[in-house]
Parts: C-alpha cells; structure tokens; sequence
C-alpha cells in the first residue's frame, strides 16, 4: 500500500500569472518563489509534453505561513506555446471541480470578495445533505466564487453549536 506523507501543492494553469498572483494575494496569499521552466529543461520529460516550451511559475502560501505548514498553490503560465482553454463548464464536469479554504470570518471574506468585484456563484449557505441536517463533522457554512480564470474557489468557516457559543 502506497503511503501518503502529505499533500504538498495544487497546480492551477492560468491565462494571466500576473493577474492571478494579485488576485489570490488579495484572498490571502503570499509568494515565497516562482521560476521560469526553459526549454530542454528535465521538467517536460517529468510531465509527458514535449520540449521546446516555455513557462513560469509562482509559488504561493497562506499568508504567515510557513513553507512545510501545508499545502501550496504552484501557478503556472505557459508562455510556448500559451496557455489556451477554460477551466471545466460546471462543477459536475470530471477532474478538480474547485479548490476549498477555511476562513477566520467568512462575512467579512465575502464583502472583500464583492469589493473585489470577484464572481460568487451563490450566497453563503450551510453545508447540508438534506434540509436542516449538516453532514457528520461537517458542520460549516461556505460560499462559492470564481478566480480571474475561472476556477472555481470555495471559503467556508465552521458553525458554531450553541454550547460552544456559551463558551
């Protein structure tokens, strides 16, 4: 049996690096590196394309985290031939339907959002598996929105029980 230590980054392909560096910066991210890939670099060989392209990289993390703290956003550019495409129609399609992080205060989240002018899919809503019944250790609320490139993100912060309130 393979034995996963850790998860340790996420790739988004996106249109405009520069943009989107900016974009989840504003969300609450923070660059610790990023690279331009060259031709004839190993790399193409690791990743099943050909060579004779071009990319550059940024790394990003939460903002005061540290780099071995969880997982990082790798976002690529490719720059030979260009990045071409849209991120999947709808979050039914196969493959990574959106990307989830837990916010301190998700009211507050959603009116940066909206300053930003970032594209939410819905309110915030509880996250049931029928009416009025939260999933078992699921307890949260969340709202949907979208990256300058379309990929779909998700904020959520867990409900609070009534005993912890009295807390």
């Amino acid at each position: 049996m393979i034995r996963i230590k850790r998860m340790v980054h996420a790739n988004l392909c996106v249109a405009d690096l520069d943009r989107t560096v900016a974009f989840y910066e504003a969300i609450g991210f923070e660059r610790f590196a990023g690279h331009h890939v060259e031709a004839g670099a190993d790399t193409w060989r690791g990743l099943g394309l050909a060579d004779g392209r071009r990319f550059r990289t940024a790394f990003l993390k939460l903002r005061g985290a540290g780099f071995l703290d969880g997982p990082f956003l790798d976002v690529i550019q490719f720059l030979e031939p260009p990045t071409t495409g849209t991120p999947y129609p709808c979050l039914n399609h196969a493959g990574i339907c959106r990307l989830a992080f837990e916010v301190e205060d998700l009211a507050a989240a959603v009116a940066e959002l909206s300053a930003m002018g970032a594209e939410l899919l819905g309110p915030v809503v509880r996250n049931e598996i029928a009416p009025g019944v939260a999933p078992r250790g699921g307890d949260v609320s969340f709202v949907c929105f979208k990256d300058p490139d379309g990929n779909v993100l998700e904020f959520m912060q867990p409900n609070r029980r009534t005993s912890d309130k009295a807390r």
